[in-house]
């Protein structure tokens, strides 16, 4: 076998394996689809408490949506992606969980120390978080969309 023909047999095998490995990680959309189906159970979880916010429990309330928007965010920690603008998104996710999380706590010890005027700052912030929100999923939305 001459020079050329090792090395262009060698290089053909090279790509060969090169493409079986890239064809054997997650595309683009699977991997969109784990983030936004965590995405999606933090949104859903935000609906069912603006319609039945649980006035009645007080601040009780929104410390119990607070342990279970930390428990989405534990999720959406660990949600294994590869493509770098999915792993921004999903650190852009985290942050925001964090947020909502420690305004919902920070609302409820104001509303237990009887502190309305902070009580009412907190949840202020919490719907410039709902805004922040919005806009992540239309960005994530575009990118995963894209062709």
């Amino acid at each position: 076998m001459s020079l050329t023909l090792k090395k262009t047999a060698t290089l053909s095998l090279v790509a060969a394996i090169a493409v079986l490995f890239a064809g054997c990680g997650e595309s683009k959309v699977a991997q969109c689809n784990k983030v936004i189906t965590v995405a999606n159970k933090a949104a859903t979880l935000g609906q069912q408490f603006g319609k039945n916010s649980n006035s009645s429990k007080g601040s009780k309330g929104l410390t119990e949506l607070a342990t279970k928007i930390d428990e989405i965010g534990t999720e959406m920690k660990a949600v294994t992606v590869s493509d770098e603008k999915l792993k921004g998104f999903q650190g852009r996710f985290l942050t925001l969980y964090q947020d909502i999380s420690k305004g919902l706590n920070d609302a409820a010890a104001a509303i237990d120390k009887k502190n309305i005027r902070d009580a009412n700052r907190f949840l202020g912030s919490l719907q410039k978080s709902s805004v922040d929100e919005s806009t992540i999923v239309k960005e994530i939305n575009t990118y995963c969309g894209a062709k």
